[in-house]
C-alpha cells in the first residue's frame, strides 16, 4: 500500500512539472508577438538592453523540458535516457536561476519579493531533481 502511494505521488509530481514547463513555454511563445511584448521590446531597443534571444531561449528551452518530462510518463524509454534528460532540465533550470536570480536581478525590486520569486524556482528545481532520483 505505501509503494502504490508513493508511486501515486511520483506520477502528480511529475505531470505537474511537466505541465508547469510545457505551459511556461508555450505562454513564452505565444505572448512573444503580443503588442505589450512589442512595445517592452522597442523600449529595450531604445536602451541598447535586448533580451529577445534569452527570452525565446528559455521558452523553448520550457517547451522541451515539459515534453521530457511529461514523455517518460507516457513514452517507453530507458531510465537511463530519462535520467539523463532530466539531468539536462535540471542544469538547464539551475543556469536559469542563476541568470536571471543572481546575475541579472540580484535583491530586485526588494528583497522579499526576490526571495519569493526565488524560493518559488526552487520548489521547481527540486522537484526536477526529485523525478531525475526516480529514473537513476
Amino acid at each position: 500500500m505505501a509503494g502504490t502511494r508513493k508511486y501515486g505521488s511520483f506520477l502528480l509530481l511529475q505531470v505537474s512539472v511537466g505541465i508547469f514547463f510545457l505551459l511556461m513555454g508555450l505562454q513564452g511563445l505565444l505572448n512573444y508577438d503580443s503588442n505589450i511584448n512589442q512595445a517592452s521590446r522597442f523600449i529595450n531597443d531604445l536602451f541598447g538592453n535586448n533580451n529577445n534571444v534569452i527570452n525565446i531561449v528559455v521558452s523553448v528551452g520550457a517547451l522541451i523540458s515539459g515534453i521530457i518530462i511529461l514523455g517518460g510518463l507516457f513514452i517507453p524509454m530507458k531510465n537511463s535516457t530519462l535520467m539523463i534528460a532530466t539531468l539536462i532540465v535540471f542544469i538547464f533550470c539551475a543556469l536559469k536561476i542563476a541568470y536571471f536570480y543572481v546575475a541579472n536581478n540580484f535583491l530586485e525590486p526588494n528583497l522579499i519579493t526576490w526571495l519569493q520569486r526565488l524560493s518559488l524556482d526552487c520548489v521547481v528545481l527540486m522537484s526536477i531533481w526529485i523525478i531525475n532520483r526516480k529514473y537513476s
